[in-house]
């Protein structure tokens, strides 16, 4: 009985979500709802590697931009869709080994200060002419443009009907969510969490510290990497900017917001900030101050994010000794 009350909220919340094409008809809201559903997906994983495992990555976009400029290269040669973001998938996975294998010697501020420098270096050699194959792999400056539409039976899945893109949406923050839940709650979570915790106590007690850090990586990146990928194919293309700071900013904010290290907490943050996001666009830096800003807001008045605070206030008001006792 527990179990089917819990799984009550979740079908309400995606039979809501399901049905509102049909009801709604504002197509920009849609396109929102796309971007929040997506990258809550992006955040579920982002957060298993800085809030679960505790590893200061800063370059998420990476595996974004490789599975989405594979999956894009597969539709132009008329790949099948779904196999094009297969390849998407397995490309941005694979990128995360190099990082994997690092973390396990850098740790705090190198891993971090590494993952940052990467993502500025690898943007600089696709924008830059000085390594020729780069240039052309990447389409230097101007980016990949022209992707095909998806083509299934005859029904084009196209930007300017974006309903068969938001139904996938909810599929894949569905099974991200699920998928996150069941890894939370195995032997792997728990291995996760004493590598964050106490790294050394962790190794001694017979945790692989490395193996573990590489099976993060490789999941967080695939999951990231499909995300690049559907959003290449729904956008048409796809161009270097996806590696500027303001993105990594941007996905960072979204789990400081919401809450380090907690299930919740990046979704809060998609559906607070993605609006606010694009509605900031036209302003330039002028966003990316607001986002500084909103991280130091947070992190004087409610340092475990808003749904950490949140969990606080309930746990206080559950158990009101135990402030006390404290």
């Amino acid at each position: 009985m527990r179990i089917g009350k819990s799984i009550i909220p979740w079908v309400i919340i995606v039979a809501a979500l399901a049905i509102y094409p049909s009801v709604a008809e504002n197509a920009y809201f849609t396109y929102i709802l796309i971007l929040i559903l997506l990258y809550s997906a992006i955040g579920f994983y982002y957060n298993l590697l800085v809030g679960y495992l505790g590893i200061a990555w800063l370059a998420p976009m990476v595996p974004y931009a490789l599975g989405g400029f594979s999956a894009g290269y597969m539709m132009i040669a008329r790949v099948d869709p779904f196999l094009s973001i297969g390849v998407g998938i397995i490309a941005g996975a694979l990128t995360s080994f190099a990082f994997s294998l690092l973390s396990n010697r850098l740790r705090g501020l190198y891993m971090a200060l590494y993952s940052f420098v990467f993502v500025l270096f690898f943007q600089q050699l696709i924008i830059r002419q000085d390594v020729p194959i780069l240039f052309k792999l990447f389409f230097g400056g101007i980016g990949m443009s022209g992707v095909p539409d998806i083509t299934y039976g005859g029904f084009e899945w196209r930007l300017g009907d974006s309903v068969a893109y938001y139904y996938l949406s909810i599929v894949i923050v569905v099974i991200s969510g699920i998928v996150l839940k069941k890894i939370l709650g195995s032997k792997w979570g728990a291995a996760f969490k004493s590598i964050r915790d106490a790294e050394v106590y962790a190794s001694t007690m017979g945790v692989s510290v490395l193996r573990m850090k590489v099976i993060a990586f490789l999941i967080s990146s695939a999951f990231i990497a499909t995300v690049g990928a559907v959003l290449t194919l729904f956008y048409g293309a796809i161009a270097f900017t996806i590696l500027d700071v303001s993105n990594m900013i941007l996905f960072l904010t979204f789990l400081v917001f919401g809450g380090l290290g907690t299930f919740f907490g990046p979704v809060v943050g998609a559906v607070i900030l993605v609006p606010l996001n694009n509605y900031l666009t036209a302003y330039g830096a002028y966003r990316i101050l607001l986002y500084g800003i909103t991280i130091l807001v947070v992190v004087l008045v409610a340092p475990t994010g808003i749904v950490g605070k949140l969990q606080e206030i309930v746990k206080r008001r559950t158990f009101p000794t135990a402030r006390a006792t404290d």
